[in-house]
């Protein structure tokens, strides 16, 4: 299972961006678990990310399948975001009603966010397919919040992110209803889990205003390693142009794992678990 959480961030303009953030561990029960499992999307061509929980093997090979497709179709085929969850739907329905459920470790939840249209500067949308591989897919259009938070949680760590984020919006907290203040609480989730189905490792990925800009993912650095998609990154590769992201979601450089020079400082705040 997994933790899901995707959300927006809204300053004066209304909203700015869109991320959407999960751990990175698969798991066959108790069995044993890996931790380094990518959970997350970004489409270069359009302003679109994605990102699932559930059955892992499932979600992976029809996400990846879905972005090759739709890379591939002509522009005319490709202009909005519902237009990519469709794919998504039709692929499932076409397809994964054949996959053997005898081995599949449960249903699956997959998250769309982005613009609404490839030529959109700030119509943001997001969207979910719930699935139990089983007749017509679950679509369902989410709203987005008034002030900057979550949009949409799923997995197994729901309710403990929900508990931790909720026992911290309070006036004492300097963060609350912006981006670092959601990203705080889903990191402390990870690190305060003691769920065997959750793991530590956090990966991100977003949507941003500026017009005609795709998906991105988007570097992690915990415990001054370097991560993308889950994956540890050594730093001689890693991405300098790409944006990163330090535990306290300060913009970091990549090279020194350090929140760069001139970075804004996000004020720090003792969360409540």
């Amino acid at each position: 299972m997994t933790l899901l959480v995707g959300w927006t961030g809204i300053d004066s303009r209304g909203p700015a961006s869109v991320y959407i953030a999960t751990d990175s561990r698969v798991s066959w029960g108790s069995q044993d678990y890996f931790d380094h499992a990518n959970k997350t999307f970004a489409l270069r061509e359009f302003p679109a990310v994605i990102g699932y929980c559930g059955d892992s093997l499932a979600s992976h090979m029809l996400i990846s399948q879905a972005i090759a497709l739709v890379e591939a179709l002509p522009v005319s085929c490709s202009t909005s975001l519902e237009g990519i969850v469709n794919v998504l739907i039709r692929l499932i329905i076409r397809n994964y009603d054949k996959y053997p459920k005898q081995l599949s470790t449960g249903d699956f939840t997959i998250v769309v966010g982005g613009k609404s249209k490839v030529d959109s500067s700030g119509e943001f949308e997001f969207f979910r397919i719930d699935s139990a591989f089983e007749g017509i897919p679950k679509k369902s259009k989410l709203s987005l919040p008034e002030k900057s938070g979550p949009v949409v949680i799923a997995g197994s760590g729901r309710s403990r992110f929900e508990e931790l984020y909720k026992a911290n919006q309070s006036s004492a907290n300097p963060n609350k209803s912006t981006s670092r203040d959601v990203f705080h609480s889903f990191f402390h989730t990870l690190r305060v889990c003691e769920s065997p189905v959750i793991g530590s490792i956090p990966q991100i990925v977003r949507v941003i205003r500026k017009p005609y800009t795709g998906g991105t993912y988007c570097g992690v650095v915990a415990d001054s390693k370097r991560y993308i998609s889950g994956q540890l990154v050594d730093r001689d590769i890693a991405p300098k142009d790409m944006p990163w992201f330090n535990d306290n979601f300060e913009v970091t450089d990549a090279e020194t794992a350090l929140r760069k020079p001139g970075a804004q400082v996000q004020l720090s705040y003792q969360l409540r678990s």
